[in-house]
């Protein structure tokens, strides 16, 4: 599904979550108590920390620091952590002047990380919280007036059906005028379940997208009821969708339709993997809004995915990369 127009002129808007990030260094205080029994002196202090979060949050951020100036649709708490988040992504040239304040306060997601730097994701919803709601007013008419790149993710579908129902007719609007939809599976059963009504929205919002992301047996698996993975991107796959199908440090899997192709990882040293498959979708935006091919798209998205979970720095993108990528 290598889209045959020019979309070096299109904005591209990302609908969807933005938390603020606890995380949780547990591997390795683990292993400083480990430690510090044979060796007293031995002492590597840990603190937790806090920061924006969310998939779609972390991939406007990362968007707005490779200079894509992304549209942010989101709903942002009506508190101190939601007026935090807000400048934060303001910060990283991300427009916020579409989103909505919410009547109610910010989600907290908890990232325990492994020894490994592996991470673990629970959501909290404070009592006096809400997951984020759309309605047709979340989305201006300012926005159907020209096409753009819509991206979104599977975080977006909760339980909520009337929510869902607003964004499957936002992106229904969004096609109806020549806009590519980018869709990254993030299904987190872990912290939404996987109900009958909320694997509904899922089949629906798919039957939009051009281009659908994901990681994983574990995604696919779910959507597809395959074990395979090769199985289960053939099934999602048709003439005029693409998909872009990452596991761990394996090749990449893309399905242009019905043409299969793969882009080998470069073996990286995991420090942070804390919005790796976040980086990897913003890069390969990037990369498709400037007209790159699929290949060259994941190829890029995989050096900036992988310089970002070398890095203790959070959502870390390499000083050189503009250079990373060649233009056609």
């Amino acid at each position: 599904m290598q889209p045959k127009i020019n979309m070096k002129d299109y904005d591209i808007i990302c609908v969807g979550d933005l938390c603020a990030d606890l995380i949780i260094p547990y591997g390795e205080a683990k292993n400083t108590i480990h430690n510090i029994k044979s060796d007293p002196t031995n002492i590597n202090e840990q603190k937790v920390s806090f920061r924006s979060g969310g998939s779609v949050g972390n991939a406007a951020k990362v968007l707005g620091k490779l200079k894509q100036n992304p549209i942010f649709i989101t709903n942002v708490g009506n508190d101190q952590v939601g007026d935090f988040l807000k400048k934060e992504m303001e910060s990283s040239n991300v427009n916020m002047s579409f989103s909505q304040t919410a009547d109610k306060g910010s989600v907290i997601c908890i990232a325990v990380l492994d020894a490994g730097g592996d991470r673990t994701m629970f959501t909290w919803i404070p009592p006096w919280s809400a997951l984020d709601h759309y309605t047709s007013n979340s989305f201006s008419e300012e926005l159907y007036k020209k096409p753009a790149i819509v991206f979104s993710s599977g975080m977006s579908l909760t339980n909520n059906i009337e929510s869902g129902k607003a964004l499957l007719d936002f992106f229904r609007r969004m096609k109806e005028n020549q806009s590519i939809l980018v869709f990254d599976l993030n299904i987190r059963v872990e912290s939404y379940g996987y109900q009958p009504r909320r694997r509904q929205l899922f089949n629906e919002v798919l039957q939009y997208a051009d281009i659908i992301l994901g990681s994983g047996i574990e995604e696919f698996g779910q959507i597809t009821g395959k074990t395979n993975m090769k199985e289960a991107v053939l099934s999602l796959a048709n003439k005029d969708r693409c998909i872009i199908a990452r596991d761990g440090g394996n090749p990449v899997l893309i399905q242009d339709g019905y043409t299969r192709a793969t882009v080998e990882v470069d073996p990286v040293t995991p420090v942070n993997t804390v919005g790796a498959g976040d980086t990897f979708d913003a890069a390969f935006l990037k990369a498709l809004r400037e007209g790159h091919n699929l290949a060259d798209c994941v190829s890029f998205a995989n050096k900036i995915a992988g310089y970002m979970i070398s890095k203790e720095e959070h959502l870390a993108i390499p000083d050189n990369v503009f250079d990373i990528i060649k233009a056609k």
